[in-house]
């Protein structure tokens, strides 16, 4: 008689895909309608408890307690006023709200989607602003079964990996830092031909494209994470993540900062070597970047200390809000929607709608309050460093054009690719 081999089975494209049916059934998803995302300090009280409230109710819905162990948490956020709070006192609002019910709410639960937000170890924030209605909206799944779609992503992406396309890229990415670097040699020569108003215009547009391939080059992708989480290695025993976290980290174009503050007194240190650093990558890089004339986001990646030199986790928002978004937007003065992108002449002449096959499309205009930002951020918590070992914080400003293209997202695509092939 046949005997059922479990391991065999789940190493079956039917396995796998039951497997990731499986982990699909452990996420939620939740939005917050009618409430404007803000702040801790500026929400209403009303709208805090009403945030709890329609979170509890889809946790009653769907039959959800809190989660125990580490997550994956996305957040999407749209807001409606003039002068919008940033998205990094947004996202701490709404992590602390998403823990411990308020005394106003109703409910027996100690926690609402988590004990505490030091669970989440991976982190990504989008938020646009100008939009015509408030909304907030989340994805939270437990860590291991991120992980896990990460590995069967890798797989997926290997066998349609098209290295045609990767030379096409780089050729691209070469051929327009060259056209910048002609530009800049030959400006005299080419005002005098072009016009002043005719050679800036084509700098600018030069520089967007080259801006927007080069700091595509430095964006965390799934193939980074697999390794450094050691995501396909750990079941043959072979540890990928030490080697590859050299690379990485020390890419040109991410910025390695050291390991996190663990003692009272090392933030002002860790601070100046951020604002240090940062201007050392302006300065590197300004002919080029400076100004930025691309939304960007910022992807972060973090290695804390050993556990015996660690004086409590930074939970990922604190990090990203205390030490790392404001300085970025302090030093290099990053554009947050494309919307910023144009000169002002154009911009003037910008029309404010869109009309296709007879419907009619308002354009974003997000605030002017809002130019200086970011489209988005993630960031990262990797497992602690070996004893005897340094920690890092790794960070990257990656062009963002949509806003949408977080590693969440490339990850989910890679798997739906896989499962669209397995259907033809």
């Amino acid at each position: 008689m046949y005997a059922f081999n479990r391991d065999h089975y789940l190493n079956t494209l039917e396995g796998l895909l039951a497997q990731h049916r499986r982990r699909l059934r452990r996420r939620i998803h939740f939005s917050i309608d009618g409430v404007e995302p803000r702040a801790k300090h500026s929400m209403p009280e009303a709208d805090k408890y009403e945030v709890q409230r329609q979170l509890l109710e889809w946790l009653v819905d769907l039959r959800r307690k809190a989660f125990r162990g580490l997550l994956a948490l996305r957040l999407t956020l749209a807001t409606t006023e003039r002068t919008p709070t940033h998205s990094h006192n947004i996202a701490k609002n709404l992590l602390d709200l998403f823990a411990t019910p308020r005394p106003s709410l109703a409910t027996q639960r100690r926690s609402l989607l988590y004990g505490d937000d030091n669970q989440v170890h991976a982190l990504a924030v989008t938020c646009h602003h100008g939009e015509s209605s408030p909304m907030m909206s989340a994805v939270a799944s437990p860590l291991g079964s991120l992980l896990a779609d990460l590995d069967l992503a890798m797989q997926s992406a290997e066998d349609r990996r098209d290295h045609h396309r990767e030379w096409e890229r780089s050729h691209q990415y070469e051929t327009a830092i060259d056209e910048v670097r002609d530009m800049l040699r030959d400006e005299a020569q080419l005002r005098r031909r072009l016009g002043d108003r005719a050679f800036e215009l084509m700098l600018r547009v030069s520089r967007q494209r080259a801006q927007e391939y080069l700091l595509g080059r430095a964006a965390v992708t799934p193939l980074d994470l697999a390794k450094m989480y050691n995501v396909s290695g750990r079941a043959f025993g072979i540890d990928f993540a030490a080697l590859w976290e050299r690379t990485f980290a020390f890419t040109p174009l991410r910025i390695r900062l050291s390991e996190l503050p663990q003692v009272k007194g090392a933030s002002r240190l860790w601070e100046e070597e951020s604002d240090a650093k940062l201007r050392a990558f302006q300065a590197q890089f300004g002919w080029l970047v400076d100004p930025l004339l691309v939304p960007v986001a910022l992807e972060v990646v973090i290695k804390p200390p050993p556990p015996s030199r660690q004086n409590g986790l930074h939970d990922l928002d604190n990090v990203l809000r205390k030490y790392l978004i404001p300085r970025v937007v302090n030093i290099l003065k990053p554009v947050s929607h494309y919307a910023f992108t144009l000169d002002e002449e154009t911009a003037k002449d910008a029309p404010n709608e869109l009309r296709i096959a007879g419907k009619t499309f308002r354009l974003p205009s997000p605030p002017a309050s809002t130019k200086s930002g970011m489209s988005r951020y993630e960031a990262w918590r990797l497992p602690p460093a070996d004893e005897g070992s340094q920690g890092f914080v790794s960070v990257a400003i990656v062009a963002d054009l949509t806003g949408h293209g977080d590693t969440f997202g490339q990850i989910d695509n890679e798997i739906e690719q896989w499962r669209e092939s397995l259907d033809g």
